[in-house]
């Protein structure tokens, strides 16, 4: 829908950015930052050179005018925050002596006392065991889409 409003082909990462929270009023900035980082790691979205292009054809896609995503869109499980969080959690099993299971439900427990992302709730965990989480912050930061 992005692409089609702006009658481009192209968008730049601002630009997808800014049409998907300041023109569209779907999200704030950072979870529309998010969104692209999704649609990047889903392959729905291809960046070269900074620029933005669907990986499909637009054309073929019948978007309703009033369409407005949900934020549950931006909790779609994808391949690479599927790959950090299991990461962490093996780095906490191995150092640990845990399995998995149980690392994973205190992943849960703190994700769910601190209201973060899962990702976050691995860090904060990692961290509590004595793991060294610096491996981590790059990937974790990116499937944030933090710079």
């Amino acid at each position: 829908m992005l692409f089609k409003r702006k009658g481009r082909d192209e968008l730049s990462e601002r630009e997808f950015v800014l049409s998907a929270s300041m023109d569209m009023h779907w999200f704030p900035p950072r979870d529309a930052q998010r969104l692209l980082q999704l649609g990047l790691e889903t392959k729905l979205l291809e960046s070269q050179g900074g620029a933005i292009r669907p990986a499909f054809d637009v054309s073929a896609v019948e978007v309703p005018r009033d369409y407005v995503p949900t934020s549950a869109i931006l909790e779609v499980p994808t391949p690479a925050s599927e790959d950090v969080f299991l990461r962490i959690v093996d780095a906490i099993a191995a150092k640990t002596r845990t399995e998995r299971k149980s690392v994973i439900a205190s992943v849960n427990a703190v994700q769910e006392r601190l209201d973060v992302e899962v990702e976050v709730a691995a860090l904060v965990a990692a961290h509590q065991s004595g793991v060294d989480v610096t491996p981590f912050l790059p990937s974790v930061k990116s499937r944030l889409g933090m710079p």
